[in-house]
């Protein structure tokens, strides 16, 4: 009996053993993420870099741990989560979006850092020599010619974007140059909380504009429903274009929008290149997102909600 119960506590103790082992097994590499918001398109990019990133490495026979925090839109949450990756000790950081970018680098100069969904490295100032990515800056022009396409009779045109966001005010400008070349007049909007879109809906109607532009700007994107229930609370039903596909299909008609899961995808080679190949971030051009037809979208139960009948020739786009 006694030599049947050392038997047990032997194989216990090994389980046990076995298992603390498992259980503090580390990987390869360690990889912290600072995600700024949660919203369609930024778990796009996340989830799809992750995938992405863990594909790569297995091919390899390397292992990739993850550690994944989300700012929800606050600032401070996004600096406190990149500090505590650079007390960890990470390898790398990916930032996804401008904020949480700036964040991770203020608190390191040394880990490599890549982004994505920052529309312009150089306008944010993203430049140091331990960051690169992967830029979102969508076809400004191909999404004026879409308004175009949408409202042939369109002489009043509108933007509406966060004015406290650098890369919001990059593409507003870049759409404001782009409408003002067709002949088109131009209402702009700036918002500093979602407080200030209905209000802004309601401008829009006494001006009467004919279409909407909005970029991929992170807080709008974030309460695009909220944009579509002001669209309609105000009665203004004005057909909506978005720089970014998911938040079309919350509250615009059509776009030809940045595919955010491809930016995931495209982040995670930049990775696996720093990573596994050794390159320095500062050997790695910056990478802007290609557009194509395939990247066209529509949205036709918004355009029913708001009574607005999509051209032949924009539904054509879509075949």
């Amino acid at each position: 009996m006694k030599k049947l119960i050392i038997a047990i506590l032997i194989i216990a103790m090994t389980v046990s053993c076995v298992a603390a082992f498992a259980g503090c097994e580390s990987a390869d590499y360690n990889v912290g993420i600072v995600q700024f918001a949660p919203h369609t398109a930024l778990d796009a990019a996340n989830n799809a870099f992750q995938a992405k990133l863990a594909e790569l490495m297995k091919a390899e026979g390397k292992t990739v741990k993850f550690y994944n925090n989300n700012a929800t839109g606050e600032v401070s949450n996004a600096t406190t989560a990149a500090e505590t990756l650079v007390n960890r000790n990470v390898d790398m950081i990916f930032a996804i979006a401008t904020p949480a970018a700036l964040a991770v680098q203020a608190a390191t100069k040394d880990i490599p850092v890549v982004f994505t969904a920052v529309t312009s490295a150089q306008t944010a100032g993203l430049t140091d020599s331990n960051i690169t990515g992967v830029t979102d800056l969508n076809d400004v022009d191909m999404q004026v010619d879409l308004m175009a396409k949408l409202v042939p009779s369109a002489t009043k045109m509108a933007i509406l974007y966060s004015r406290d966001e650098p890369n919001s005010e990059l593409q507003k400008n870049l759409a404001v140059e782009a409408m003002e070349a067709k002949g088109i007049t131009v209402v702009v909007q700036g918002i500093s909380d979602m407080q200030d879109v209905e209000p802004a809906f309601n401008n829009f109607k006494k001006e009467g504009v004919q279409c909407i532009y909005i970029p991929t700007d992170n807080r709008l994107a974030e309460g695009a429903s909220s944009v579509h229930s002001a669209n309609m609370a105000t009665e203004a039903n004005i057909p909506i274009v978005c720089g970014e596909t998911e938040m079309n299909k919350l509250c615009g008609i059509a776009t030809y929008g940045v595919n955010y899961a491809k930016l995931g995808e495209q982040s995670a080679q930049v990775a696996f290149d720093i990573l596994f190949n050794g390159k320095k971030p500062s050997e790695i051009v910056v990478v802007d997102p290609v557009v194509t037809a395939d990247d066209f979208s529509i949205s036709e139960d918004i355009a029913t909600a708001i009574g607005f009948t999509i051209p032949d020739e924009v539904l054509a786009l879509a075949k």
